[in-house]
């Protein structure tokens, strides 16, 4: 089975799938791509870990190009205990799938078509770059992956 029929076989049943059942174990922070409903396990899979959250859209082309970024620091901090997921806002999951599997997404994918990680995350526009600490409290965030943000996760990763 390639990856990407991995990624599509995951998206549809996300789609097709109401809520996950309680028992579900949350996506490996090894970098294995689970994509999932947005309010299913996002929980689990950031709790008590430094947490990158990209917010982004497959028409957004600022997005596209900020991808890569994340990519790149989610290989490099992996390592160390980052914990990188890529959230798709609106609809659309096929598409996102595809490109997904294209750009070499190697971290959790959600789906967030009611926007409801995007409120209660305050990420009003994509692209979104949200740094959590171990406790989930902001540090900082923004349009990119850019020096201050590294500097953020590196000492919060200490």
């Amino acid at each position: 089975m390639t990856r990407r029929d991995l990624l599509l076989g995951l998206g549809a049943s996300a789609l097709a799938c109401g809520p996950r059942p309680r028992d579900t174990q949350a996506p490996a922070a090894d970098g294995t791509v689970a994509l999932r409903p947005a309010d299913a396990v996002f929980e689990q899979v950031i709790a008590g870990r430094v947490t990158v959250i990209d917010f982004w859209a497959t028409w957004c082309e600022p997005c596209r190009e900020s991808i890569p970024k994340v990519i790149a620091l989610s290989q490099a901090e992996r390592a160390r205990g980052l914990v990188v997921v890529g959230v798709h806002v609106g609809h659309g999951f096929e598409q996102a799938l595809a490109f997904a599997s294209e750009a070499g997404i190697d971290y959790a994918l959600f789906a967030d078509p009611e926007f409801r990680l995007s409120q209660h995350y305050g990420a009003r526009n994509v692209p979104t770059v949200v740094v959590l600490d171990r406790d989930g409290r902001e540090l900082l965030r923004g349009d990119e992956v850019d020096d201050a943000m590294r500097q953020a996760i590196a000492s919060a990763l200490v």
